[in-house]
């Protein structure tokens, strides 16, 4: 047997911490002496030590793993519980990561505010009406490759990859995670509407702002703000119930699959 002192070093475990779990009838000793209230452990303790010490990186509470100890977890149910904290921390870490990268762009954004209102040409244009395919709903930025699958899908074999993905942006009420949104894909002839799938055409606009920029779908870019400062600053203003369009194209360059070349359209009238 193991004096505390000794239990404790080989354990790693303090000494204080060692007698708080035997106050709490967590761990309590093998023996302790009568005469000299000396704590003894055995090397099996070590074990039942080992797996007090798993249930608190799992996050139970000392209370909760009295009752978890005195119910004989198997180590199957114990490499489960792990498993399942494995997957917790690591779908965690995915969206910290996505934060991360989101600060980053944004900070880019602002630190060359100047240069990408310099890069960017803005034309004027009449764009004609477009037979489309669209799919609409609430939805995150990171959800419009899913919503595109779907409607992939319903066009089948007749999507080719030189088919632009259209997105209209109709607005946001509520969150950031419910953007009324609809996504299109150009038809060449008229088919059948199958709900939630409606085929229908993108109405013509006599005066739209377009701007062409390499960006993300599924993140925010400096584009607008590029493209809503010029149309302040030459006296117009956005045309009122003609949702935002953007026409995206596979960025062939890149090696990010959301990478695109896209053209931002903003139906405009003279303020």
């Amino acid at each position: 047997m193991f004096k505390i002192s000794e239990f404790s070093k080989i354990s790693q475990v303090s000494v204080k911490t060692l007698r708080y779990y035997d106050q709490l009838n967590l761990l309590k000793p093998n023996h302790t002496d009568r005469f000299t209230g000396y704590r003894y452990y055995t090397a099996d303790q070590m074990f039942q030590l080992n797996r007090i010490l798993a249930f608190k990186e799992l996050g139970f509470s000392l209370e909760q793993i009295r009752q978890l100890v005195g119910e004989q977890i198997s180590q199957e149910q114990i490499r489960g519980m792990f498993r399942l904290k494995e997957s917790e921390i690591l779908s965690n870490l995915a969206k910290e990561q996505a934060k991360l990268t989101q600060i980053k762009e944004r900070l880019s954004f602002i630190e060359n505010e100047g240069e990408n209102q310099k890069s960017h040409d803005v034309i004027v244009k009449e764009v004609g009406p477009q037979l489309v395919l669209s799919y609409r709903q609430k939805a995150s930025l990171k959800q419009i490759p899913e919503l595109f699958q779907q409607v992939d899908d319903q066009l089948g074999n007749s999507v080719q990859p030189s088919t632009p993905q259209i997105v209209l942006w109709h607005g946001c009420e509520e969150s950031e995670d419910e953007i009324d949104m609809e996504v299109a894909r150009p038809l060449t002839l008229d088919m059948p509407s199958r709900p939630p799938f409606t085929v229908k055409q993108l109405p013509e606009v006599p005066m739209m702002a377009t701007l062409i920029h390499l960006c993300r779908t599924t993140r925010p870019c400096s584009a607008s703000a590029v493209l809503a400062a010029w149309i302040e600053r030459n006296g117009y203003r956005m045309k009122e119930n003609e949702p935002r369009r953007e026409i995206c194209l596979p960025h062939e360059k890149s090696n990010d699959p959301e990478a695109h070349v896209a053209e931002l359209q903003v139906a405009i009238e003279r303020a």
